[in-house]
């Protein structure tokens, strides 16, 4: 089986590959001009580290493994024939990506009659493209996996590539349009664990500049379609559920909401990691506050345990064996406010009839910077 997996950063590196037993079966693709992963990865044939440390059921987890999942990568804006002749590999059976939440949306500039020689801009028309050439040369059609922190990442995806098919006087076929719906599996899904940059001297020798550390804690919660188990690999951090909107609320208003308050709230303070926040008695009970008093009563009623899970996160953020950078949190953070925390306080105040003190804080603090 062939995957290919557009996104080079840590995440993948070190929550995907890692569960990929099949050696060399995945092709990065580099999306970003301004990106020198491909080269990175090519520099490497060889694989790379990833890292676990951290703290599980009271037991000290430190181990590590060697990855040799990724074969090569690709730039899209420089070896775009090449990446088209791959999307025509009987082989291939899935597409995975992490491009940010941001990833998940058109441009204006991809217009026009169609898919060309050049690549283009944004990441569903490229899927668009490489599908396009796929279905022309009547192969069949593929399992895409988008690991972006949208809710219905999935049909988000599909609905934004027959968007762009749409558009496009090429694509536009009812045929293919068809094809797009009926022979490719979009599934949605929620992916959980924090990977960092070692920071320790590591337990390999050599140099390695792919490798990542991950925390003990892993899970990737898929929306079960009946029919994709096969192409995943068999792992148990993959978990299928008919229904994935209690996890992505649980997961994306706990953890990741507290990750986006931190950054509004701690960075200008002077902090500079995740556990430095939650060692830090000011900031630790100013989190703990917003956890228990404002995101906490809007998950009452979803069945999942809401507490025991936000006592899990706290205990995750002090993992003592690495640091997690509130710089690396804030990227695409007035993004993350809308998803992560802006749900949350309207939420608050439609149950309650009063206003969210500490979200107000952090989200019109962010509105004036």
């Amino acid at each position: 089986m062939t995957i290919l997996q557009f996104g080079t950063g840590r995440f993948l590196r070190g929550f995907f590959a890692p569960i990929v037993p099949d050696e060399g079966c995945i092709t990065v693709v580099q999306s970003r001009p301004d990106s020198d992963g491909a080269v990175q990865i090519n520099a490497q044939p060889d694989g790379y580290h990833v890292w676990t440390r951290g703290i599980q059921s009271g037991q000290i987890i430190d181990d590590h493994q060697t990855v040799r999942s990724i074969r090569r990568a690709l730039n899209a804006n420089t070896e775009w024939e090449r990446l088209r002749e791959l999307a025509l590999d009987p082989r291939l059976e899935l597409i995975v990506s992490n491009t940010t939440a941001a990833g998940l949306e058109r441009d204006d500039r991809d217009t026009g009659t169609g898919c060309t020689e050049v690549a283009p801009w944004s990441f569903p028309a490229k899927i668009t493209c490489l599908l396009w050439h796929r279905y022309q040369a009547q192969q069949p059609g593929v399992t895409l996996l988008p690991m972006e922190l949208v809710e219905q990442n999935g049909t988000r995806l599909k609905s934004l590539v027959l968007q762009q098919a749409a558009a496009w006087t090429t694509t536009h076929q009812p045929a293919f349009l068809e094809w797009l719906t009926s022979e490719n599996r979009w599934l949605n899904n929620l992916v959980d664990r924090i990977v960092v940059s070692p920071s320790e001297p590591p337990p390999w020798s050599g140099e390695d500049a792919l490798a990542v550390v991950g925390e003990p804690f892993r899970m990737l919660a898929i929306e079960d379609d009946r029919g994709s188990r096969q192409v995943l690999p068999d792992d148990p951090m993959i978990l299928w559920t008919d229904d994935l909107a209690p996890y992505f609320l649980r997961k994306v208003r706990i953890l990741n909401g507290l990750h986006t308050a931190m950054v509004a709230k701690c960075l200008p303070s002077g902090l500079q990691t995740v556990r430095e926040c939650v060692e830090t008695e000011w900031s630790r009970r100013w989190l703990e506050e917003l956890l228990h008093d404002e995101i906490l009563p809007t998950l009452a009623d979803q069945g999942q345990d809401e507490t025991s899970f936000a006592e899990q996160v706290m205990e995750r953020f002090e993992n003592p064996f690495f640091e997690h950078l509130l710089s690396d949190i804030a990227n695409g953070h007035a993004t993350k406010l809308q998803i992560r925390l802006q749900p949350t306080a309207d939420e608050f105040r439609a149950a309650f009839q009063r206003e969210p003190a500490k979200l107000n804080e952090v989200l019109q603090s962010s509105t004036s910077e």
